[in-house]
Formats: C-alpha cells, structure tokens, sequence
C-alpha cells in the first residue's frame, strides 16, 4: 500500500513540474495582486486587468500612497481582494510586477464600470468601462 501511494505522489509531483505554469509556489505579492485584479476585472479583458495592476502600481510608486503592495492594495476602501485568481489575473499580476504598464505614471484612481456616483473630472483613459485619473 505504501509503495502504491509513494508512486501516486511521485506522479503527480512529475506531473506538476512538467506542466507549465502550475506552481506550488508564487510569491505573496504576486497572488495578492491577482487577486486584487480578479475581485475588479474578473470578467473584463486583459487589457483591463493590466490597467487595475498599473493603477496599483503607480500608486505605490507615488509619494501620496504607501510604498508596499500590501500597503496600496489594503488601503480602505480602494481595492477590494478576494480569496480567488484566474490564469489571465496572475499573468497580468506577473507582467505588471516585471515593469510592464499600460498608463502613464499619473493614473493612480480608477473607477468601475459599475459605479454609481461618476467622478465629475474627465477620465484621463478608459478602458473596457473602466476609467482612470489623475490626481
């Protein structure tokens, strides 16, 4: 019995490893970030998922927001995390951690599409509903 179990669990720790992108590891702010990115974007595209990683980003980047992902992301009332990802919210996680953008270093709000009370200033991008400012 114990030699039958030891072959299933070596099976399946081979088959992992040769499947890409299955990982008993990720780091914890890249899965804090996709999860970030899904409770927004779950059903959005991907360019708009890269969007809401960007915003998180430039955030914690500017003076005015703390200087840690964790920081930005549990801020209250901002961005709202789940407990689940997809594949395309810790890839767009991956992507924007490695430098990638998709705004400008000044969009650090955004608002739903499903918001109801719109900001009064012009969004300085939209995408897939989504809409970001500036300052």
């Amino acid at each position: 019995m114990r030699k039958w179990i030891a072959i299933i669990a070596v099976t399946a720790l081979l088959a992992c490893a040769l499947v890409p992108g299955v990982s008993f590891t990720e780091d914890r702010n890249t899965v804090l970030l996709a999860r970030a990115i899904y409770a927004l974007a779950r059903d959005a595209s991907y360019d708009a998922k890269l969007a809401i990683g960007t915003v998180a980003m430039n955030r914690m980047e500017s003076v005015w927001f703390d200087d840690t992902l964790d920081g930005v992301l549990n801020e209250q009332h901002q961005f709202p995390i789940g407990n689940r990802y997809d594949a395309d919210s810790l890839a767009a996680a991956h992507e924007v951690l490695s430098g990638r953008r998709t705004l400008g270093a000044d969009a650090l709000y955004y608002q739903t599409p499903a918001a109801s009370q719109p900001r009064s200033d012009k969004p300085i991008a939209e995408v897939e509903g989504f809409r970001f400012y500036d300052c």
